[in-house]
């Protein structure tokens, strides 16, 4: 029965979806993946994944930019490649993306991993699409909650570290006790949200805005759909509500406090993975957390190829 049910598995693997995603296969790309690179430990991401690809298949991103010789250094990376991957956003060794005010990595450029550099991080598609019945062309769209997203172990494991170190709440302090710093930081969610919308297909887009007179059992759909837009559209980075943060905010309760209110830092990796892939000239403001964290890792892990 086990034999049979993964082959049935398999086999769903390989199809196709309707015309929006003609242009590409079923997520297939990682059925059988790679082996990591020598000696380094497997991405946690990873074996989840492959827990999830024996029952489950996903449409790729309809924003896909992947070639094959960067998904294979993603297979050698991960053990997979992530069904709604759009880009690989930041690679190890390249400076030209980073803006850092002339701060420049600790390395030259690294040609590891095919030729192409290391990933560092990956910009996802803000929706996952997976495929419940093929012949029914069924599917079930969840919201993606991270747009850029670290996918080295080394760089993952550096930051955990940092943050055992307080450096979340040290980062906090610093933008709490600074009104030009709070006002980038809140701009810097902001900005975050709106390129994640703006990500989006028209037709994904559409969907989401679309509202419809339903009846009391499809009501619980449509709720799901808002509550997805909603998520969207206005979670920053890490996924911080960044406009309920400021409907729910009292403006006395702020001013009673010696500190500033902004949202709360939560996580080194994802504003880590934000500011690395953060495009010169197109970001108004930069993750001013991810540039702090890129100054520890070259300050702390000088080793550290990034």
């Amino acid at each position: 029965m086990t034999m049979l049910l993964m082959l049935f598995s398999s086999i769903l693997w390989i199809g196709s979806a309707n015309a929006y995603y003609h242009r590409y296969p079923a997520f297939a790309a990682s059925s059988s993946p790679s082996p990591t690179q020598a000696g380094e430990t497997e991405h946690s991401s990873g074996r989840r994944w492959k827990n999830r690809r024996k029952r489950q298949t996903f449409l790729p991103s309809p924003a896909r930019q992947v070639t094959p010789e960067e998904e294979a250094a993603l297979l050698d990376q991960l053990g997979y490649v992530p069904p709604n991957i759009c880009l690989i956003s930041a690679r190890s060794g390249n400076n030209a993306n980073i803006i850092a005010d002339g701060i420049s990595t600790n390395s030259a450029i690294d040609t590891s991993s095919k030729g192409i550099g290391r990933p560092i991080a990956i910009q996802s598609y803000p929706l996952l699409v997976q495929i419940v019945n093929k012949e029914e062309n069924k599917r079930n769209q969840t919201p993606f909650p991270t747009m850029y997203w670290l996918t080295c172990h080394h760089v993952s494991k550096a930051i955990s570290e940092i943050e055992r170190n307080g450096y979340v709440r040290k980062f906090q302090s610093r933008l709490e006790d600074d009104a030009s710093l709070a006002k980038d930081w809140w701009q810097c969610h902001e900005e975050y949200a709106a390129e994640r919308w703006g990500l989006l297909s028209v037709s994904d887009r559409e969907w989401l805005l679309s509202t419809n007179q339903l009846d009391e059992e499809e009501n619980s759909e449509q709720r799901k759909v808002d509550s997805m837009r909603e998520m969207i559209q206005y979670s920053g980075v890490a996924g911080t509500d960044h406009r309920r943060l400021r409907d729910n905010t009292d403006e006395d309760d702020k001013n009673e406090d010696s500190s500033l209110y902004v949202p709360s830092v939560k996580c080194l990796h994802s504003h880590y993975a934000h500011y690395r892939s953060q495009k010169e000239g197109r970001s108004a403001v930069i993750n001013i957390v991810g540039k702090w964290t890129h100054e520890l890792l070259i300050e702390e892990f000088p080793d550290l190829i990034i």
